[in-house]
């Protein structure tokens, strides 16, 4: 590896460590709230109305899952960025309309009682903790347009000093609102407290510690709210799509043979996998601010794999029978069949820090070329080959538990990947990726937008 190729591996590194150290962060304010949420008065209904309206505010939210890689695909300067950011507040504004909809209506009911199927004991807490839910995706939506500044600014350490004071604030908020509301949407309340301070501080950050954005190039042609909104609206609608994933294999392995034993170790496995697969999540941020001609593209690419390896190999470690029993069973403290049971499952999911890795960065590729009909086609395959796998595992062969979920996880990855990959060989624009070097100073990206 020559000089100038180390010095862009160290540039990737320093730019991405703090991202991923930023989602492993995220996954300790989960458990902060599950803490929280425990010490209440009525454990078993806060925790229940909680877990309901979090899926049903998940739903509404996931869109707001597109709008930082919209901005980040489409701002290249100044007015491009402003133009972006004026389409997650028009879109921001819909969401929050079809929100308040359901959450002060009968609406909520509906879904609550007659979906869910919850007693009046929970709807009622449920019902309050949806309604706290509001500022979920105005927080994400302001968060994704402050933060996109941080990140083509090159400064994503502070996004990682942000998500530090976040956990620090909440650690303080998670201690006193069990005594302040023993009886109130103690979790809703903790999640949105440390959601809105981020969104607080992206703004802080990206006005005052990061430098002002350049004024586009005058020989790009102008973004338009048009385009943005037709590069967002099918990846929006992927995220509210994949939510569903989640019900459908808690469903089939409530099937399985010993179902109680089945959920809870796969709850577990799974979520002790986040924490690998969390390094995953912010993979299309290099390749936005890094991938710019074919020997970029191979530094990004080996780059990712390596992480995906990494991440991978760390988690089979973790889930081999003498290290999986000691953290399932002595850290976490789960009984003994439980343990078991994430142990095999995790075995499993170790493959899925590795297809994840894969994935975004096919998936970034063709989003770099603006075809998130691709991306969302390739997603939808995902929860298709997830939810299919799920039920047909499990009703053949109840008795491999977790593992069922684990494989239906697996393997939608793998199909979104091998989806991707296929793609990004045939189209012209993304194919030039795999071809020889262009002569010194003709990128790609360039001339894809000539």
């Amino acid at each position: 590896m020559d000089k100038k190729a180390k010095g862009e591996l160290a540039g990737i590194l320093r730019f991405y460590l703090p991202l991923a150290t930023t989602s492993i962060l995220m996954m300790v304010t989960h458990s902060l709230v599950s803490g929280a949420m425990a010490r209440t008065l009525n454990p078993a209904v806060t925790l229940a109305a909680y877990s309901a309206a979090y899926a049903v505010g998940q739903v509404l939210e996931s869109p707001c899952y597109a709008m930082q890689k919209m901005v980040l695909t489409f701002s290249r300067g100044k007015r491009s960025f402003t133009t972006t950011a004026l389409v997650v507040v028009k879109v921001l504004l819909v969401i929050a309309a079809v929100y308040i909809l359901v959450a002060w209506s009968p609406l909520s009911v509906v879904v609550f009682k007659n979906l869910l199927g919850l007693s009046e004991a929970v709807l009622t807490h449920a019902r309050v903790n949806l309604k706290v839910f509001l500022l979920w995706p105005v927080g994400s939506a302001l968060r994704s347009i402050y933060q996109s500044k941080v990140v083509i600014g090159k400064r994503t350490y502070w996004l990682t000093v942000n998500m530090v004071i976040r956990v620090a604030l909440m650690f303080v908020v998670a201690a006193l609102l069990p005594k302040i509301m023993p009886q109130g949407p103690v979790g809703s309340v903790l999640l949105m407290t440390g959601l809105c301070l981020e969104a607080i501080l992206a703004l802080v950050v990206s006005e005052k510690f990061v430098p002002p954005l350049a004024e586009d190039e005058a020989d790009l042609p102008d973004v338009r709210p048009s385009h943005v909104l037709a590069f967002m609206l099918p990846l929006g609608f992927a995220a509210s799509v994949q939510t569903l994933a989640r019900p459908v294999v808690t469903a089939a392995l409530s099937r399985t043979a010993y179902p109680e034993t089945t959920l809870a170790g796969y709850q577990v496995a799974s979520s002790f996998s986040y924490i690998f697969a969390a390094v995953t999540y912010n993979i299309y941020h290099v390749m936005v601010v890094f991938v710019k001609d074919r020997p970029s593209f191979r530094r990004v690419r080996n780059f990712v794999l390596a992480i995906g390896v990494l991440a991978s190999s760390m988690l089979l470690i973790a889930g081999l029978p003498g290290p999986g029993s000691f953290i399932f069973g002595k850290v976490v403290g789960a009984p003994q069949d439980i343990s078991q049971e994430a142990v095999r499952t995790l075995i499993v999911l170790a493959a899925t820090p590795f297809l994840l890795a894969c994935a975004e960065f096919f998936d970034g590729i063709l989003m770099l070329h603006r075809h998130s009909g691709l991306v969302t086609a390739a997603k939808m395959c995902n929860v298709a080959v997830t939810c299919v796998t799920a039920m047909t595992v499990a009703r053949l062969w109840p008795q491999t538990g977790g593992v069922a979920g684990a494989l239906a996880i697996a393997g939608g990855a793998l199909v979104e990947a091998l989806f991707s990959y296929r793609y990004m060989r045939v189209l012209p624009e993304t194919a030039q990726y795999l071809e020889p070097d262009l002569p010194r100073g003709a990128g790609i990206r360039e001339t894809a937008e000539m």
